[in-house]
């Protein structure tokens, strides 16, 4: 059997065909005969099915074609009783009605009558390739929650778009039992039909008994590039030899082992996205992830691993060493035994609850003392410590904190704050010298903007780790409610207050647009990505109708005596006396200040060696497209090297490849928390919870952005979706949007922070699979204080 025919002549040509599928019980009538003799058809079904549930499904003659589908055009309708006839003639007459509606010929169509499956512990659909791009991958889209049978095909419910992805050479290495009956059964129905690239309809009883509703071709073939498909395995056999490197113990590294995560710390995957371009990702590891992130902790008094990027890259994706990560948490000088003991305990935590990986600092890692320390050490370390490593361990960690709450010359806020200053009298003058800034000036462009911004911008976002760990703990201590922790954030005025304010003055006339855009032209929404458009490249930015601009809510926030004597009683118990609650506070409230403050004028660097890029391009004939394909080596390659062609002709076929590579990158499915070989092949749903802002609930119509929108007319009342929390996206906050869900983002993201700032509900960091269910839907319920998102209905 190797052509496939309608849905159900498939089904009925399978009949006893196949061992590992069942297929219910069903009978296939024309849509012509029906209306020839409804009574006579009617009275066939209650006779055949008298007793049972059936669904009455659709199978239209355009619905499964070889080049074509129209899944989900027609109507099918389930849970019908065959003992009643007005029922069954219904549910006929519905999907009958559904051909209609959507132009397809009525009388040549079939319906479809079928035995329910009951009791049902698994369904969703099967793709016996990827269908964008046609990577080797078994995908299977699941809900196994719900127990319907259809939520997966309908889109319909939280639960419908949970993903498993396998490579097709690696069934084997699949331990779940109801995923290895289910891929036995699909690769027995390939050998039947003689056909690898299938799209089935599947269920999976309690007693795990694999069921066939449906099997189709896939569409989307002649959309797909052979050759990246076939250099899939190549590249996944050599992730997996260097994962397996990694996996071992690393010499000056504390850990057995290594969890490689796309979240932890400085987060790539929300800031560059899953699978970034050439010069995306290496100007992400030049400014931050080569060294700059272990210089700003050394600086702070954390142990570091010495000569240690931080940044892996996957077949092009980036990946964080998590042991790296936890490594460079330990405070210096703790003895190597205990440094061990730690770093493991948190390597196993992070394995167990894989969903915590965007959240390594609060709930896996511990980075700071803070008043709930002993809280923290037994749930997040277990009895991985003796009492008197755990002892020596508190000590290590509040001689710590005292020497940055001192604010002395290393690691200290103020000392970083005028390093930061430093760069933006720097970029005044590299503006005021614009016409000499050409690609022969990146080099230095980068080691200054290293040196003065992103160590002193590192150096200040532990800080405001420190302080919403400070804060985080007075809320455990019952010290502060979490609604005044709520209104302490509120009251603080960031550069993203600024803004809002500027951009109400800007659309009101009040506001000269050449200032505004001195002051914020720099931004883009992908901070690293040469595609996206910086403000002051964007058409009409100022003309947002002023009505829809919003003011940001003045909200004082001042400390009760009552609350100051509590605070100054937990800093006496903690050996922390040097320090009053006032003092605390201000701390915490000018470390995240300063944070924001930090990385606006980091990304003004970031975005001139783009535009200085840009330049460079178009004085040699190469578009934005293709320099997005270059690395920064590239660039400095081409200022010291003599070539023997053009410069354009040799970094375009550089990009042509690099683009050529970057469509495996994309087509490569790997898991957001890798911390075994077998990750390489078998890529599980993994749950992301999402970090909830406010306790706020609200329902509103939902708007999608990208890096490539330009600022939107009216946002007003609406939840916006965006993948990061890019502080590109800060113009949203000019507009009065009634919450904000994003794909990626950390507990103390940017957009956390500005969520905080502004008082809007909020889903930071919500999910790959999570967020790409929300896309589809028109409105959305957001419930942050019992923390629920669910789509209200489907576009």
């Amino acid at each position: 059997m190797s052509k496939l025919a309608s849905k159900g002549q498939t089904l009925l040509q399978l009949e006893g065909k196949l061992e590992k599928f069942r297929i219910p019980e069903l009978a296939v009538y024309r849509v012509d005969n029906y209306s020839l003799n409804r009574d006579g058809v009617a009275a066939q079904i209650l006779n055949r099915f008298s007793g049972r549930t059936v669904a009455v499904r659709s199978s239209a003659v355009d619905e499964d074609k070889q080049h074509n589908t129209l899944a989900g055009a027609y109507d099918s309708v389930l849970r019908v009783p065959a003992n009643s006839k007005d029922a069954i003639e219904g549910a006929i007459e519905a999907v009958i009605a559904s051909y209609r509606e959507n132009g397809g010929r009525e009388g040549s169509n079939e319906f479809i009558v079928q035995e329910m499956v009951q009791r049902v512990s698994m369904s969703g659909v099967v793709f016996t390739y990827d269908l964008n791009t046609g990577a080797p991958y078994y995908v299977v889209n699941y809900d196994d929650v719900s127990g319907s049978t259809s939520s997966v095909t309908a889109g319909d419910g939280a639960y419908s778009n949970r993903t498993l992805y396998v490579h097709r050479t690696a069934v084997g290495e699949v331990h779940s039992q109801r995923f290895q009956r289910l891929l036995a059964a699909v690769q027995e129905l390939e050998a039947v039909l003689g056909s690898q690239f299938l799209d089935i309809e599947f269920a999976l009883g309690e007693d795990l008994t694999p069921y066939l509703f449906q099997a189709r071709a896939i569409t989307t073939q002649p959309n797909w590039n052979r050759g990246i498909a076939k250099r899939i395995d190549a590249t996944l056999a050599g992730i997996q030899r260097f994962v397996r490197n990694r996996f071992q113990p690393f010499p000056g590294v504390f850990g057995r082992t290594s969890i490689f995560g796309q979240m932890p710390d400085w987060n790539p995957a929300e800031m560059i996205g899953r699978a970034p371009r050439a010069l995306s990702r290496s100007l992400y590891e030049t400014l931050i992830t080569n060294h700059a992130w272990r210089a700003a902790r050394d600086e702070m008094g954390y142990a570091v691993p010495h000569g240690q990027p931080l940044m892996v890259s996957l077949a092009g994706q980036p990946f964080v060493d998590a042991r790296l990560s936890f490594h460079s948490y330990l405070p210096t000088g703790l003895p190597p035994e205990i440094a061990e003991k730690l770093v493991n305990a948190w390597l196993d935590r992070l394995q167990r609850f894989p969903e915590l990986h965007d959240k390594v600092e609060f709930d896996v890692a511990i980075t700071a003392y803070a008043f709930d320390i002993d809280r923290r050490i037994d749930e997040q370390t277990g009895d991985a410590l003796a009492v008197s490593e755990r002892s020596a361990y508190k000590n290590a960690l509040r001689n710590q904190l005292k020497m940055l709450l001192a604010d002395g010359p290393r690691g200290g806020v103020s000392v970083a704050m005028a390093r930061i200053e430093h760069l933006a009298a720097l970029q005044k003058s590299e503006a005021s010298c614009s016409a000499k800034a050409t690609i022969g000036t990146l080099n230095e462009a980068i080691e200054w903007t290293i040196q003065y911004g992103t160590i002193p911008f590192a150096i200040l976002a532990r800080h405001a780790f420190i302080a919403k760990t400070l804060l985080q703990s007075l809320v455990c201590q019952r010290v502060l409610t979490v609604e005044e922790m709520s209104a302490f954030q509120a009251s603080m005025q960031t550069v993203a207050s600024d803004l809002v304010e500027d951009m109400r003055r800007l659309q009101c006339g009040e506001l000269d647009v050449g200032i505004f855009m001195s002051r914020y032209g720099h931004l883009r929404p992908g901070t690293y990505d040469i595609l996206s458009k910086r403000y002051d490249q964007m058409d009409g930015f100022s003309e947002v109708r002023p009505s829809v601009v919003a003011n940001k809510p003045t909200v004082a926030f001042t400390l009760g005596s009552a609350h100051s004597q509590k605070i100054g009683v937990l800093l006496e118990e903690h050996g922390l006396a040097e320090l009053n609650a006032n003092g605390l506070l201000d701390y915490i409230q000018a470390a995240i200040v300063a944070r924001e403050y930090a990385k606006f004028v980091f990304t003004r660097s970031v975005s001139s060696m783009l535009e200085m890029i840009a330049a460079f391009g178009e004085e040699n004939g190469l578009s934005r497209d293709e320099l997005s394909h270059l690395s920064i080596q590239d660039f400095a390659e081409i200022v010291c090297s003599s070539l023997n062609r053009s410069i354009e002709d040799e970094l375009r076929e550089r990009s042509e490849q690099a683009a050529e590579h970057h469509a495996l990158t994309a087509a490569i499915r790997l898991p957001q928390v890798l911390f075994d070989e077998a990750g390489v092949h078998v890529v599980p749903f993994q749950v992301s919870n999402p970090n909830f802002i406010t306790h706020k609930a609200i329902s509103a119509a939902a708007v999608i952005l990208d890096v490539e929108t330009s600022v939107s007319p009216d946002l007003s009342g609406k939840i916006v979706l965006i993948e990061g929390a890019d502080p590109g996206f800060d113009w949203i906050f000019s507009q009065p949007i009634a919450g904000l869900i994003t794909k990626y983002g950390g507990a103390n993201s940017h957009m956390a922070i500005r969520c905080a700032e502004f008082g809007i509900p909020a889903a930071i960091g919500c999910g790959e699979q999570r967020f790409e269910h929300l896309l589809h839907a028109g409105q959305i319920s957001l419930d942050c204080a019992t923390g629920v998102i669910n789509p209200l209905h489907q576009h």
